[in-house]
C-alpha cells in the first residue's frame, strides 16, 4: 500500500500563462450588466474587414462588440469585485474567434510582465479566455497571455480537471498604455471542437484575470473556492452563427539526427565511437467532423524529451515513470478512466501507462549457452536496443453525439538483438541474432456520456505481442484486455457519488502465467495464503478491480470523503496499464476544513483530518493509519505547512516476497514546508520530515528550493535535497532450506540497511523571446547503503527478526566485502557477495526551442549522462569529485518540424 502524502502548503489560486503588452480602448460601447445571475455575451460577426493582431483592439468592431464585465473575485475575497475593472470583447469570422481584452490598471508602473518558455507558469499578470465550443458544461480550451507576450493554452476536462499537455497553433498580442495593459487573442477555428450549424448555436464562455501583486485572481462568471465546478460554472457566448466544420488537415513532418559519444570496448565490434542516427517522420491531424479530429504519427520522434530521474530501487515493483513523449501526453483526457472524484485514495491501478508502448525489450540473455561455451577464456559482445520501435500510431477523440470519445492504437516493431562471440586469440567462434521484443499492438477505446446529472464512462484496453513459441513465450502473456466502467451522480450542487469497476483477463503460455501469478502484485506463491495456490499448469488469469466514492466537494468551509476499493488477486492491468499491489481491499475517509477569506494573521488556510484501514483477501489487517494536516497564506504571501500521520502495527504479507507473512511495525513521521512570498526576485521554500518506527528504524529528509530571477527574462533555480533512511528489515535473499521447517523450507533473509542520498536539481531558463528560448538543467545524485546485523526471518508473523550471529547460526564479512552466512542447524551457508553500493548520476540537459513560425520548431538539445558506481557502501566528498570524471555519454540532437495546416 502507498502512504498517504499530506499536503504540506496550501495553494493559493493564480494561474500562469503567456506573454502580453498593450493600448486603450474607449469603453463606451454596449456594457453588459454585472448580475447574480447567469452571464450572457454576444459575439459580433466580423465584415470583411480584418482584425490587426497588434494588441491595441483599435478596430472599430472592437468598439461595436458587446462588453463583459463585472468580474468577481476568486481570492483573495471571494465574491467580492474586481479591485481593477476589466472587460472583454468576442468576434469571429469564418476562420477565426477573437478576443480582446481590456485590463484597466491604476499601477500601470506596476503591471508584472516576466519572460518564460511558451506554457510555463511564470509569477506575471495574465488574461484568460476559456472556450466551452463543445457545450456539454464539462469540457473547455483555455488560451492565456500575459503582458509579455507569453502563451499558454490547456484543456479543462470532467469539469475541474486541467490538461496543460494540450497544445493549439493560436496566436495573441499585447500591448501597455498609461490606462493598464491589453490582450488579442486569434484562435483558429481548426484548433477547437464543435458541431457545426448553419444557425445560431451557443458556447460555454469563461473569462480570468490574475493580478500578482496583490494575489487576485477574478473572474466574469462568478467561479468561487466553494463552488463544485469549473466549466459548469461558465457564462453564454451567444450570436455563433454558420459556423461550418473546418475539418482541417493538419501535417507536421520532421527531419532530426542524432550523434551519441560513449565510451566503449575498442574491441567490440557493434561498438561505435560516434553513432550517427539521422531519422525522418511525420505527425497529422484531420478534422473528420467539427468535433471529432484523428492524429496519426509515423516513426514519432521523442529525442528532445528529457531524461529519467536517477533513482535507487531497491524494492519488489518497478518504479513507475512520467510520460514525457508529446504523442502520447496529449490528449491523455480522452482516456481517462476512473479518477472517482475522492479527496482520499490510496493504492489503485493506473488504467492506461503509455510508457508500456515502445519500451525497454523483455528478453535481457538471449546468447545461447554454446556461445560462451565455444568463447571459453575469450569474450562475448552484445547489441540491443534500449528501446522497441513504435512504427506509428493513431489517434481519434472528439465527440459523438452526446459522448466523448477516444481511439488509441499503436504498432511497435520486433526487436533484435545480435551477438558475436570470440575465443582467446581473438578468433570469431560464434555468431547471431535473436528476437528480444516481438511485434506488439496496443489498443485503448473509451468513451464517455452525460445524462442529466449523471456521468458514465467505460474504457477497454488490449496487448497483443507475437510472442510465437520461442523463448519470448515463456516471458511474455500472449494477449491482455481490461475492460471497465466508470460513474458520477451529482446528488446535489455539493455533494457527489463516483465508483468505478473494471475487469481483465490474460492469456498466454503457462509459464507466461505462471511467472504473472509469482509477480509481486499478486503472489500466489505464498505458502501461508488460505486464499491462493499457485497454479503453473493454467493459460489465463482473470480478476477485479473496484472503487467507491461518496465525496462533499462543495461548500464554503467543510469538505470531505468516503473512499472503499477492492482488488482481487487474479487482477493484472500491467498489460498497458501500471499496478503494485492485487490482493486487498479499504476504506477510509478525510474531512478538511478551509478558509478561504483572509482572517487574522492568515490570508487563508486549511486543514484536515483522515484515516483508514486495508485487509488481503485472507482477512488479515495489512494498513491502518490515521492522519491530520494544515496549511496555510499569511498576508505577505509566505505559505506554510504541517502534518502528522501513523501506521498501526498490522500484517505485512509483501516483506517476504512470495513468502510467509510477517508483522509491520508501529511507525509514524512528522513533515513541515515554509515558503517565502513567490512573486519576489529571489523566492525560497524548505520542507522536512521526520520518520520513526518501533524497530529503530525511520527517516530524515529535507529539501530546499531557492528561485531566483535577475531578470524578467532569466530564471533560476536550485533544489538541494537528502535524505537519511534507516530500514531495520530490509529484504536481501530467500534460499532453499529443508532445515528451515517453521518457514516451509526456505530461508528469508534480512538486513539492516542504512543509506544517504543527497541529489540537486539546478535549472535555468532564458527566454530572449516568447518564441525562442534555452533551458539548462543539472542533476548529481549520490546514493549509499550499507548492510549491517542480518536477520531470518524465524517464523510467519514475526516482528522481531532473530540475529545472525547473535541469536542463531554465525556470520562473515570478507575482505571484498562479500558475506556469509552459516544458519547452523545442518543448515547450508549462504553466500551473498557484497551486498554494499555507492551509486553516483549525473545528468546534464540542454534545449534550445524556437518556434520560426506558428506549430514549426527547431530544438537543438544536448544530453550528458555520467554513472558510476563503488561497492563499498561509503557516502562522502570523494563522490562528488568523482560524478565528473565517470565514464560519460553524449548526445547532440537537431530536430526540424515544420507545420502545414
Amino acid at each position: 500500500m502507498t502512504p498517504i502524502r499530506l499536503l504540506a502548503a496550501l495553494l493559493v489560486a493564480g494561474f500562469a500563462a503567456g506573454p502580453s503588452a498593450q493600448a486603450s480602448l474607449d469603453a463606451s460601447t454596449v456594457t453588459l450588466p454585472a448580475t447574480d445571475g447567469a452571464r450572457v455575451l454576444r459575439a459580433l460577426a466580423l465584415d470583411a474587414s480584418p482584425v490587426d493582431l497588434d494588441g491595441r483592439l483599435t478596430e472599430a468592431a472592437w468598439a461595436a462588440a458587446e462588453v463583459a464585465s463585472g468580474f468577481v473575485q476568486r481570492a483573495p475575497n471571494p465574491g467580492a469585485p474586481a479591485t481593477e475593472p476589466t472587460e472583454a470583447r468576442v468576434l469571429y469570422d469564418g476562420a477565426f474567434v477573437y478576443v480582446g481584452m481590456r485590463m484597466h490598471d491604476s499601477q500601470p508602473a506596476a503591471i508584472a510582465a516576466r519572460l518564460g518558455r511558451r506554457d510555463t507558469d511564470v509569477p506575471s499578470d495574465w488574461a484568460m479566455v476559456q472556450l466551452g465550443s463543445y457545450g456539454d458544461g464539462r469540457t473547455a480550451f483555455a488560451f492565456a497571455v500575459n503582458p509579455a507576450g507569453v502563451r499558454v493554452d490547456l484543456l479543462l476536462y470532467d469539469d475541474v480537471q486541467e490538461d496543460f499537455s494540450w497544445d493549439a497553433v493560436w496566436d495573441a498580442a499585447t500591448s501597455r498604455d498609461e490606462s493598464g495593459w491589453t490582450a488579442e487573442f486569434r484562435i483558429p477555428l481548426s484548433q477547437l471542437r464543435y458541431a457545426p450549424a448553419e444557425g445560431e448555436q451557443a458556447w460555454g464562455l469563461q473569462f480570468r484575470r490574475d493580478l500578482l501583486r496583490n494575489g487576485e485572481a477574478s473572474f466574469w462568471s462568478p467561479s468561487l473556492p466553494e463552488d463544485d465546478g469549473q466549466v459548469s460554472r461558465f457564462g453564454t457566448l451567444e450570436g455563433l452563427r454558420g459556423l461550418r466544420s473546418p475539418r482541417a488537415l493538419e501535417l507536421q513532418p520532421y527531419v532530426a539526427s542524432a550523434l551519441t559519444r560513449a565510451p566503449g570496448d575498442p574491441a567490440d565490434p557493434f561498438y561505435r565511437a560516434n553513432d550517427l542516427a539521422p531519422r525522418v517522420g511525420l505527425d497529422a491531424r484531420y478534422g473528420v467532423t467539427g468535433d471529432l479530429t484523428l492524429a496519426a504519427t509515423v516513426n514519432p520522434d521523442f529525442g528532445q524529451v528529457e531524461a529519467d530521474p536517477a533513482e535507487v530501487n531497491l524494492g519488489a515493483f518497478e518504479l513507475f515513470l512520467q510520460e514525457r513523449r508529446p504523442f502520447f501526453v496529449e490528449g491523455a483526457d480522452a482516456f481517462a478512466f476512473g479518477r472517482t472524484r475522492a479527496m482520499f485514495r490510496m493504492s489503485r491501478p493506473t488504467y492506461l501507462y503509455t510508457r508500456r508502448i515502445g519500451g525497454a525489450p523483455s528478453r535481457t540473455r538471449f546468447v545461447p549457452a554454446e556461445a560462451h561455451d565455444l568463447a571459453g577464456d575469450g569474450a562475448v559482445y552484445t547489441d540491443a536496443p534500449l528501446q522497441t520501435t513504435v512504427l506509428g500510431a493513431a489517434k481519434l477523440s472528439g465527440r459523438v453525439g452526446r459522448f466523448s470519445v477516444g481511439v488509441l492504437d499503436a504498432v511497435t516493431a520486433p526487436a533484435w538483438g545480435r551477438y558475436r562471440a570470440f575465443d582467446a586469440t581473438g578468433t570469431e567462434v560464434a555468431a547471431g541474432d535473436a528476437l528480444v521484443q516481438p511485434a506488439a499492438n496496443y489498443a485503448v477505446a473509451s468513451a464517455r456520456g452525460r445524462f442529466g446529472k449523471t456521468v458514465l464512462g467505460a474504457l477497454v484496453t488490449d496487448v497483443r505481442h507475437a510472442t510465437g513459441e520461442g523463448a519470448l513465450a515463456a516471458l511474455l502473456p500472449s494477449g491482455a484486455t481490461l475492460a471497465g466502467l466508470d460513474a458520477e451522480h451529482r446528488l446535489s450542487a455539493d455533494w457527489v457519488l463516483s465508483g468505478a469497476v473494471a475487469a481483465s483477463h490474460v492469456v498466454g503460455s503457462a509459464e507466461a502465467i505462471a511467472g504473472l501469478q509469482r509477480a509481486y502484485p499478486r503472489l500466489y506463491q505464498r505458502p501461508d495464503a488460505g486464499h491462493l495456490g499457485l497454479d503453473v499448469g493454467r493459460t489465463a488469469l482473470s480478476g477485479l478491480t473496484g472503487e467507491a466514492a461518496l465525496t462533499k466537494s462543495g461548500g464554503r468551509h467543510w469538505q470531505g470523503s468516503l473512499v472503499g476499493a477492492f482488488t482481487t488477486p487474479g487482477f493484472d492491468a500491467n498489460g498497458l496499464g501500471y499496478q503494485s499491489r492485487a490482493d486487498h481491499a479499504y476504506v477510509g475517509g478525510i474531512v478538511a476544513y478551509s478558509q478561504n477569506e483572509p482572517q487574522g494573521l492568515l490570508r487563508s488556510w486549511n486543514a484536515n483530518l483522515y484515516g483508514g484501514s486495508a485487509w488481503n483477501f485472507d482477512g488479515d489487517r495489512i494498513s491502518m493509519f490515521g492522519g491530520a494536516g494544515a496549511g496555510g497564506q499569511f498576508h505577505n504571501f509566505w505559505h506554510w505547512g504541517v502534518g502528522v500521520q501513523g501506521y498501526a502495527r498490522a500484517v505485512n504479507d509483501r516483506l517476504t516476497r512470495g513468502g510467509p507473512v510477517a508483522t509491520w511495525p508501529i511507525d509514524g513521521s512528522v513533515q513541515a514546508s515554509v515558503g517565502t512570498d513567490s512573486r519576489r526576485a529571489v523566492s525560497v521554500s524548505a520542507g522536512a520530515l521526520v520518520g520513526l518506527n518501533e524497530l529503530g528504524g525511520g527517516s530524515k529528509g529535507a529539501e530546499i528550493g531557492i528561485e531566483v530571477r535577475p531578470r524578467t527574462n532569466l530564471a533560476l533555480s536550485f533544489s538541494p535535497g537528502g535524505s537519511i533512511d534507516a530500514s531495520p528489515r530490509q529484504f536481501v535473499t530467500a534460499v532453499d532450506d529443508e532445515t528451515a521447517t517453521a518457514t516451509f523450507g526456505r530461508r528469508y533473509v534480512f538486513a539492516r540497511l542504512d543509506q544517504t542520498t543527497a541529489y540537486l536539481t539546478a535549472r535555468a531558463d532564458w527566454t530572449f523571446t516568447p518564441d525562442l528560448t534555452l533551458q539548462l538543467v543539472v542533476r548529481p545524485y549520490l546514493s549509499a547503503g550499507r548492510f549491517s546485523r542480518y536477520a531470518d526471518l524465524g517464523a510467519p508473523g514475526a516482528l522481531r527478526l532473530p540475529e545472525y550471529g547473535v541469536d542463531l547460526g554465525s556470520i562473515e564479512t570478507h575482505a571484498d566485502g562479500s558475506v556469509t552466512i552459516a544458519p547452523g542447524g545442518g543448515a547450508e551457508p549462504i553466500a551473498l557477495g557484497a551486498p554494499d553500493f555507492a551509486v553516483r548520476s549525473l545528468q546534464g540537459n540542454a534545449v534550445l526551442r524556437w518556434e520560426y513560425r506558428p506549430g514549426s520548431t527547431v530544438f537543438v538539445v544536448w544530453q550528458q549522462q555520467r554513472d558510476g558506481f563503488d561497492p563499498d557502501g561509503a557516502f562522502g566528498g570523494r563522490d562528488v569529485g568523482r560524478l565528473f570524471t565517470d565514464p560519460v555519454r553524449n548526445v547532440v540532437l537537431v530536430k526540424l518540424s515544420y507545420w502545414l495546416g
